[in-house]
């Protein structure tokens, strides 16, 4: 079984405003709050004693603090686990994208002018699946919301991204085996 263990950063304050990250280096909220403290609390219960293969991190500032935060400050950085660039969408809200092109996110993303293309933002995703294909073990990754987002989605087979795939600080466990393998017996 090829593996994921993925972490998406800690909350920013650009998070807490709905505000459109993307590959902007945005620092985690300082202090962070309880929440954020118990879920950090809880991961590193999950992660003790377990021996990963091999340990990434996208190279952003948030996601690599939170792989320190989690006792992993040497994770790889990996440009492949970058959040989606956004470009001038980098900043506003949400809402903002959402006013602007009704429901596109969730139904066609790849209709989306951003900062780099969907058919780019995916290929980076599927070099990390075969990273994660090819490791001799369980794989931790550390990243961000709409990069897991996308992997789902690659991995579905559909064609929109969820608004939001997992909490801030979320810890989820993946099942990347190929498909051909896992319909072959």
């Amino acid at each position: 079984m090829a593996e994921l263990w993925f972490i998406r950063h800690f909350r920013t304050p650009w998070n807490s405003e709905g505000r459109l990250q993307g590959q902007r280096d945005i620092a985690l909220d300082d202090p962070m709050g309880a929440e954020d403290m118990a879920t950090l609390a809880a991961n590193r219960r999950a992660l003790a004693g377990r021996d990963f293969a091999l340990v990434l991190s996208s190279p952003l500032g948030r996601a690599r603090h939170t792989a320190a935060l989690h006792g992993f400050p040497a994770a790889e950085p990996d440009p492949d686990l970058a959040e989606i660039a956004f470009g001038d969408w980098e900043g506003r809200t949400w809402a903002d994208l959402e006013a602007a092109h009704p429901g596109l996110w969730q139904s066609a993303p790849h209709r989306l002018a951003l900062g780099e293309t969907f058919a780019d933002f995916t290929a980076r995703i599927m070099r990390i699946r075969q990273r994660v294909l090819a490791a001799p073990g369980p794989v931790l990754a550390f990243g961000h919301g709409a990069w897991l987002g996308g992997l789902r989605l690659v991995l579905d087979g559909g064609e929109g991204m969820p608004r939001q795939a997992l909490g801030n600080g979320e810890l989820v466990r993946l099942d990347l085996t190929e498909r051909e393998k896992i319909k072959g017996g």
